[in-house]
């Protein structure tokens, strides 16, 4: 579940496997698969919302889908699809539930894309209203849950070493990643239970930007 502010935008990963590097990957809406609205094609320039688009990355095997000016009436269900095709093969998909608000509270992050250079570091921000204070805080590299790091825990992802600070006074939770390498390169989740937003970590051979 992804809560975004009223007028905001939003990047949602979608990751799939190796053998779907060809395939036509698709954005759709609806509650129900089976009358889910294609809302983007990777296929084809031809949108049903000029505020949707898609972008394909066979070599992370991850396709983004960028939503802007997004308003409360955007509101449920969204399916990240790869075309399988053949009759009676259903495509493969996976869904999310995104909402609209007004509501401050809710969880966001600083900058929704960050950059270091190869052995530096980074800091992520994810800041959340006062109901989420006594949640458990996480930062999750994005298509694998089990590699979930909690607040207070010290770990590692890739080859970055990772320390997550939740500041409850200030709302927030800051990750810093340290010793950065080429493999940590990619998407994130900050996590705080029923609510995730992605972050995409960019490592690089100059300056830290």
């Amino acid at each position: 579940k992804t809560s975004v502010l009223r007028g905001a935008s939003v990047t949602i990963p979608c990751h799939y496997e190796d053998k779907y590097k060809s395939h036509v990957k698709y954005w759709c809406s609806g509650y129900y698969w089976t009358s889910c609205e294609s809302l983007k094609r990777t296929d084809s320039l031809i949108t049903q919302s000029d505020k949707v688009s898609i972008s394909d990355d066979p070599a992370q095997g991850v396709f983004t889908v960028t939503m802007r000016g997004l308003k409360t009436g955007d509101t449920g269900w969204y399916w990240c699809a790869v075309e399988i095709g053949g009759y009676g093969t259903p495509d493969d998909r996976a869904s999310l539930y995104l909402t609209v608000t007004e509501d401050a509270t809710v969880l966001y992050v600083v900058h929704a894309t960050v950059t270091g250079q190869i052995g530096g570091e980074v800091s992520v921000q994810c800041r959340y209203g006062h109901p989420y204070r006594s949640r458990q805080k996480q930062w999750c590299r994005s298509g694998d849950w089990s590699s979930c790091q909690t607040a207070g825990s010290p770990g590692t992802t890739g080859h970055g070493s990772v320390l997550i600070t939740d500041h409850t006074a200030e709302g927030l939770f800051s990750v810093t990643v340290s010793g950065l390498r080429p493999e940590d390169q990619g998407w994130y989740w900050c996590d705080i239970g029923d609510q995730q937003l992605p972050v995409y970590l960019s490592v690089t051979n100059g300056k830290d930007e």
